[in-house]
Protein backbone atom coordinates (compact mmCIF):
# COMPACT_ATOMS: atom_id res chain seq x y z
CA UNK A 1 0.00 0.00 0.00
CA UNK A 2 1.37 3.97 -1.01
CA UNK A 3 2.52 4.88 2.65
CA UNK A 4 -0.32 7.65 4.22
CA UNK A 5 0.75 9.84 7.33
CA UNK A 6 -2.13 9.59 9.84
CA UNK A 7 -4.01 7.74 7.80
CA UNK A 8 -7.83 6.62 8.79
CA UNK A 9 -8.95 3.66 10.83
CA UNK A 10 -9.42 1.33 7.44
CA UNK A 11 -6.19 1.64 7.11
CA UNK A 12 -4.52 0.39 10.32
CA UNK A 13 -7.10 -2.05 10.61
CA UNK A 14 -5.49 -3.35 7.53
CA UNK A 15 -2.18 -3.55 8.86
CA UNK A 16 -3.93 -5.38 11.84
CA UNK A 17 -4.98 -7.92 9.48
CA UNK A 18 -1.93 -8.93 7.32
CA UNK A 19 0.71 -11.12 7.95
CA UNK A 20 3.32 -8.65 6.70
CA UNK A 21 3.02 -4.76 5.76
CA UNK A 22 4.93 -3.49 2.58
CA UNK A 23 5.00 0.24 2.20
CA UNK A 24 4.77 0.94 -1.41
CA UNK A 25 7.44 3.86 -0.89
CA UNK A 26 9.08 3.97 -4.10
CA UNK A 27 5.72 4.57 -6.25
CA UNK A 28 5.44 7.65 -7.41
CA UNK A 29 4.12 10.85 -5.63
CA UNK A 30 0.36 11.98 -6.26
CA UNK A 31 -0.07 15.65 -5.22
CA UNK A 32 -3.79 15.77 -3.98
CA UNK A 33 -3.96 12.15 -2.67
CA UNK A 34 -3.48 11.30 1.11
CA UNK A 35 -0.06 10.27 1.38
CA UNK A 36 0.87 13.84 3.41
CA UNK A 37 -2.72 15.05 4.46
CA UNK A 38 -6.19 13.92 5.90
CA UNK A 39 -8.98 14.77 7.89
CA UNK A 40 -8.36 15.82 11.48
CA UNK A 41 -11.64 16.24 11.02
CA UNK A 42 -10.93 19.10 8.50
CA UNK A 43 -8.42 18.73 6.24
CA UNK A 44 -4.63 19.47 7.28
CA UNK A 45 -1.37 19.36 4.50
CA UNK A 46 1.91 18.90 5.81
CA UNK A 47 3.99 20.23 2.90
CA UNK A 48 6.49 19.37 0.99
CA UNK A 49 9.66 20.49 -0.36
CA UNK A 50 9.74 21.64 -3.70
CA UNK A 51 10.20 18.33 -6.13
CA UNK A 52 10.02 16.95 -9.61
CA UNK A 53 6.30 16.10 -10.95
CA UNK A 54 8.15 12.44 -10.81
CA UNK A 55 9.47 11.75 -7.60
CA UNK A 56 8.79 8.90 -5.96
CA UNK A 57 7.32 8.86 -2.15
CA UNK A 58 10.65 8.13 -0.48
CA UNK A 59 12.41 10.98 -2.17
CA UNK A 60 10.51 13.61 -0.43
CA UNK A 61 10.99 15.60 2.85
CA UNK A 62 9.13 18.21 4.29
CA UNK A 63 9.42 21.80 3.64
CA UNK A 64 8.83 23.27 7.10
CA UNK A 65 7.47 20.61 9.47
CA UNK A 66 8.52 22.75 12.73
CA UNK A 67 6.30 25.41 11.74
CA UNK A 68 3.55 22.84 10.15
CA UNK A 69 3.36 21.05 13.97
CA UNK A 70 2.74 24.42 15.07
CA UNK A 71 -0.12 25.45 12.67
CA UNK A 72 -1.60 21.84 13.27
CA UNK A 73 -1.45 22.24 17.30
CA UNK A 74 -3.78 25.47 16.59
CA UNK A 75 -5.89 24.44 14.24
CA UNK A 76 -6.65 21.21 16.26
CA UNK A 77 -6.36 21.88 20.26
CA UNK A 78 -8.95 18.77 20.80
CA UNK A 79 -7.09 16.21 19.63
CA UNK A 80 -5.38 13.92 22.63
CA UNK A 81 -2.22 14.61 23.71
CA UNK A 82 -1.78 11.11 22.44
CA UNK A 83 -2.32 12.00 18.87
CA UNK A 84 -0.41 15.19 19.35
CA UNK A 85 2.66 12.67 20.14
CA UNK A 86 2.77 11.51 17.27
CA UNK A 87 2.64 14.56 15.56
CA UNK A 88 5.55 15.95 17.31
CA UNK A 89 7.48 12.98 15.97
CA UNK A 90 7.61 13.94 12.03
CA UNK A 91 11.26 15.55 11.90
CA UNK A 92 13.13 16.93 9.21
CA UNK A 93 15.67 14.40 9.67
CA UNK A 94 14.07 11.64 8.34
CA UNK A 95 12.44 11.86 4.52
CA UNK A 96 8.68 11.54 4.52
CA UNK A 97 8.52 7.71 3.61
CA UNK A 98 10.61 7.28 6.68
CA UNK A 99 8.60 9.88 8.89
CA UNK A 100 5.42 8.06 7.90
CA UNK A 101 7.24 4.77 8.88
CA UNK A 102 8.07 5.91 12.18
CA UNK A 103 4.49 7.23 13.52
CA UNK A 104 2.78 4.11 11.68
CA UNK A 105 5.30 1.80 13.47
CA UNK A 106 4.59 3.63 17.33
CA UNK A 107 0.38 3.95 16.38
CA UNK A 108 0.78 0.34 15.53
CA UNK A 109 2.20 -0.39 18.92
CA UNK A 110 0.25 1.53 21.11
CA UNK A 111 -2.34 -0.48 19.18
CA UNK A 112 -0.72 -3.59 20.00
CA UNK A 113 -0.55 -4.08 16.55
CA UNK A 114 2.59 -6.03 15.49
CA UNK A 115 2.42 -6.89 12.16
CA UNK A 116 6.06 -5.84 10.50
CA UNK A 117 6.98 -3.73 8.33
CA UNK A 118 8.93 -4.14 4.45
CA UNK A 119 9.47 -1.16 1.65
CA UNK A 120 8.98 -1.97 -1.62
CA UNK A 121 12.41 -0.29 -2.44
CA UNK A 122 13.90 -3.15 -1.09
CA UNK A 123 12.68 -5.87 -3.14
CA UNK A 124 12.82 -5.83 -7.49
CA UNK A 125 9.57 -5.44 -8.54
CA UNK A 126 7.72 -4.69 -12.01
CA UNK A 127 4.87 -1.90 -12.40
CA UNK A 128 0.88 -2.00 -11.01
CA UNK A 129 -0.46 -5.59 -10.42
CA UNK A 130 2.87 -7.35 -11.70
CA UNK A 131 4.73 -5.42 -9.14
CA UNK A 132 2.46 -6.21 -6.23
CA UNK A 133 2.97 -9.73 -7.61
CA UNK A 134 6.42 -9.31 -7.53
CA UNK A 135 6.52 -8.18 -4.17
CA UNK A 136 4.16 -10.95 -2.31
CA UNK A 137 6.30 -13.59 -3.81
CA UNK A 138 9.47 -12.15 -2.91
CA UNK A 139 7.89 -12.48 0.61
CA UNK A 140 6.77 -15.95 0.12
CA UNK A 141 3.18 -15.03 0.64
CA UNK A 142 0.21 -17.04 -1.55
CA UNK A 143 -2.41 -14.18 -0.69
CA UNK A 144 -2.62 -10.25 -1.07
CA UNK A 145 -5.32 -8.00 0.97
CA UNK A 146 -6.20 -4.65 0.38
CA UNK A 147 -9.05 -2.66 1.19
CA UNK A 148 -12.67 -2.05 -0.16
CA UNK A 149 -11.43 0.60 -3.37
CA UNK A 150 -8.91 -2.22 -4.49
CA UNK A 151 -11.67 -3.40 -6.24
CA UNK A 152 -11.77 -0.87 -8.62
CA UNK A 153 -8.27 -1.88 -10.01
CA UNK A 154 -7.61 -5.43 -8.86
CA UNK A 155 -9.11 -8.36 -9.69
CA UNK A 156 -8.48 -12.16 -9.00
CA UNK A 157 -7.72 -13.18 -12.70
CA UNK A 158 -4.73 -10.70 -12.78
CA UNK A 159 -3.90 -12.36 -9.47
CA UNK A 160 -3.54 -15.60 -10.88
CA UNK A 161 -2.33 -18.29 -8.27
CA UNK A 162 -2.31 -14.98 -5.46
CA UNK A 163 -5.30 -15.05 -3.75
CA UNK A 164 -6.81 -11.50 -3.96
CA UNK A 165 -8.88 -10.25 -0.48
CA UNK A 166 -10.42 -7.53 0.78
CA UNK A 167 -11.25 -6.37 4.03
CA UNK A 168 -14.15 -4.10 4.90
CA UNK A 169 -13.90 -0.80 6.47
CA UNK A 170 -15.69 2.34 6.88
CA UNK A 171 -13.94 5.58 5.80
CA UNK A 172 -13.50 8.63 8.00
CA UNK A 173 -11.04 10.98 9.40
CA UNK A 174 -7.72 9.69 10.55
CA UNK A 175 -6.52 7.27 13.25
CA UNK A 176 -5.17 10.45 15.40
CA UNK A 177 -8.82 11.41 16.13
CA UNK A 178 -9.67 8.41 17.18
CA UNK A 179 -6.76 8.40 20.18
Amino acid sequence: MQPYLFPYRGYIDLIASVDKFVLYDDAKYMKGKFINRNYFPELFTFRLKKHSDYAKINELSFFDVGEDKKIFKRKFPNLSQKALGYVEMLSHGYSLNHNIFRTLKKICEDLGISTPFHFASEYPHGKFVQGVLDIVRALGGDTYVNLPGGRSLYNQEQFGEIKLDFIETIPGPSILCEL
